[in-house]
């Protein structure tokens, strides 16, 4: 009989404690965590990849109490989403090198603590341009922490185990979208937008709590890649190089770019020529999200019986048809809530057979470099949730200008997916799904 050594890890906070095991291959079977993949560390690593919709979805009711409170306007708002993600992004850069060089576990406490400044800042924030440096932080810290959460998870697991853990990783995940935005309605229902802020500022602090606490030092001294910034920009060009790497980020990045078109302005729509109440957009928020993280559940039983790939192109065909009905909504039928609904429903559902996939497999495709392709992956996310943000806000409550960003992230998520990642010669170092 075949067997293959695998390592398992327990750990400490401090320190990782190693020992040999013999198993047959337990990657292809239906369980999804095991080893070292404990199910607090699965939890941990959830918490710190829940930032982005925390930090957007919890104030999104709020956005016209704070437009009016700090003078500004639905696009200037707009910029306090494209902010936290330039933050995010450089964050994801930040955080994949340096743990690369020097191990996970610092970096990681560091990005909670990093994020709980920019909370801070954007409680006391007297104006606009205030909160936008506030957010800048924010986001700065939640990319550090998102981007080695995903390179810890390399780290730990592998094959359709990776692919599991990452939909699990989503659904939980979930919660947050489905929870931030009725927690944000009923604080600004009974008191200020500030007020959410310190909300934030609560769960940037578990971020923190949680890394120091429970993640390990899962990166070993003999894999780290000293050189500094040189190093980096060296596994940049080895991870672009990839091909399928590539292919597979990029669905991720235009999926996502499709996502936020709804996420940044439907708090618009819903409640300016829709005539949603605060509560009742939460509410329509939240099950949304319900629909993302159910759905992401249903993905990791689906891997065991179908490939990757397979359940990408469902995740797609899903978003088109989202992005179809919002467009006949918005072009045809003047925004009939039903419909509307119906289209955003779509989008999000779509997104439980899209993120855990390609990122699993984008993930594998560089297994050398996992912080510098974690980097890489969440940078081109952040860039096209920045870019959304004020394009799909650019018309007010006017839905038009979010359908043309849900276009154009639906074409460019299946060209991405066709004729880059399906393209090119699989590398040596590929470690396939499917």
């Amino acid at each position: 009989m075949h067997q293959r050594i695998n390592r398992t890890v327990y750990f400490a906070p401090h320190r990782v404690h190693n020992h040999i095991m013999t198993t047959n291959d337990t990657q292809d079977r239906g369980g999804i965590v095991g080893g070292a993949l404990t199910v607090a560390l699965l939890i941990t690593l959830a918490v710190q990849n829940a930032v982005p919709p925390m930090a957007t979805d919890m104030y999104s009711a709020a956005f016209p109490q704070i437009t009016a409170d700090l003078a500004t306007n639905s696009t200037m708002l707009g910029f306090t989403l494209t902010t936290f993600f330039v933050g995010y992004a450089s964050g994801q850069v930040l955080g994949g090198a340096i743990s690369d060089q020097i191990g996970r576990r610092r970096p990681i406490v560091a990005g909670g603590i990093i994020a709980l400044v920019g909370s801070m800042i954007c409680v006391f924030a007297p104006g606009i341009w205030v909160l936008l440096v506030g957010r800048v932080f924010q986001g700065l810290g939640g990319g550090v922490a998102s981007s080695v959460a995903r390179a810890i998870l390399v780290d730990v697991a592998r094959g359709k185990m990776l692919a599991r853990a990452m939909s699990l990783i989503q659904a939980i995940v979930g919660f947050a979208p489905m929870l931030a935005p009725v927690l944000g309605a009923f604080i600004i229902t009974h008191a200020t937008w500030r007020v959410v802020f310190w909300a934030l500022a609560a769960f940037t602090l578990l971020m923190a709590a949680l890394a120091w606490f429970v993640v390990p030092e899962s990166l070993p001294e003999e894999r780290r890649h000293p050189g500094g910034i040189p190093r980096f920009f060296h596994g940049l060009v080895q991870v672009v190089r990839i091909r399928p790497f590539v292919g597979f980020m990029l669905t991720n990045a235009f999926s996502s770019f499709c996502m936020f078109g709804y996420i940044s302005n439907a708090t618009y729509v819903l409640q300016g020529p829709l005539g949603l109440s605060p509560m009742a957009f939460a509410w329509v928020f939240a099950f949304n999200a319900l629909l993302s993280t159910g759905f992401a559940l249903v993905n990791v039983r689906l891997i065991s019986r179908f490939t990757p790939r397979t359940l990408i192109v469902t995740g797609l065909t899903i978003a088109a048809t989202g992005v179809v009905t919002l467009a006949i909504s918005t072009f045809l039928l003047d925004l009939p809530l039903i419909l509307t609904c119906v289209g955003f429903a779509l989008i999000m559902t779509a997104t439980a057979f899209i993120f855990g996939n390609s990122g699993a497999q984008a993930m594998s495709e560089a297994r050398e470099h996992a912080g510098t392709a974690s980097s890489v992956m969440g940078v081109f996310q952040s860039i096209a949730n920045g870019i959304a943000a004020p394009l799909a806000t650019s018309g007010g409550d006017s839905a038009v200008p979010m359908v043309l960003v849900m276009i154009v992230g639906s074409l460019g998520a299946w060209f991405a997916f066709w004729v880059i990642a399906r393209g090119g010669k699989r590398t040596p170092r590929q470690l396939s799904l499917d």
